[in-house]
């Protein structure tokens, strides 16, 4: 991976990706209850996203950002710790529920899937994919990108491979999408019939 000085540079020549459909992304009932015990307002949706917790191309601090994935499986999978923990996961799966957003993403995402974009990067698959980006370093180079196209006002969500689908041997795509950089034309419209929400964020 380039350093930091050089990604704003490179960052500005790639030409961003569209993604436009349903995603999803299953959120345990401790996360969901959050709001209540907090006193925040439900139509926050605070407990979807990961509201400045380090994570795969999130900084610690950095900006809030929402991962799911393309469909039910992935969104699933990507919040279930048995792929990299085997024996050593809870064998009790936690009450959960699947939200599900459209998303509205034309000219807006960094597509870490194109082999071009992560050449031009000078990055690797097995570096931004790694199955444990935290032992890479306090700032792990994923960390390192997406602060960089946060920064760069370009990009409103990096597109990337879901690491625990290719740990089950499938595969399938996932979205860390930056709240703040969703502004229109961008949109991502969360619905959910059984609890009467439809809040679109542009």
């Amino acid at each position: 991976m380039h350093q930091a000085s050089a990604l704003a540079k490179i960052l500005a020549t790639i030409a961003p990706a569209s993604s436009i459909g349903p995603v999803a992304r299953r959120v345990g009932l401790a996360a969901l209850l959050a709001p209540l015990t907090t006193g925040s307002r439900l139509t926050d949706l605070e407990f979807l996203y990961s509201s400045r917790r380090r994570n795969r191309f999130t900084p610690s601090n950095g900006p809030k950002s929402l991962y799911v994935g393309e469909d039910e499986a992935v969104g699933s999978a990507e919040v279930k710790r048995a792929a990299l923990l085997g024996a050593f996961a809870k064998t009790t799966a936690e009450p959960a529920s699947v939200f599900w957003a459209h998303a509205h993403l034309p000219d807006a995402v960094l597509d870490l899937t194109d082999p071009r974009v992560l050449a031009a990067l000078g990055t690797t698959d097995d570096e931004v994919h790694h199955p444990d980006w935290t032992a890479l370093g306090p700032t792990s180079p994923s960390e390192i990108l997406g602060n960089a196209a946060f920064r760069s006002g370009r990009f409103a969500a990096i597109k990337f491979w879901s690491v625990r689908m290719r740990a089950a041997g499938q595969s399938g795509l996932c979205l860390c999408i930056f709240k703040s950089r969703v502004k229109a034309p961008c949109s991502l419209r969360f619905t959910s019939s059984e609890l009467g929400w439809d809040e679109t964020w542009c």
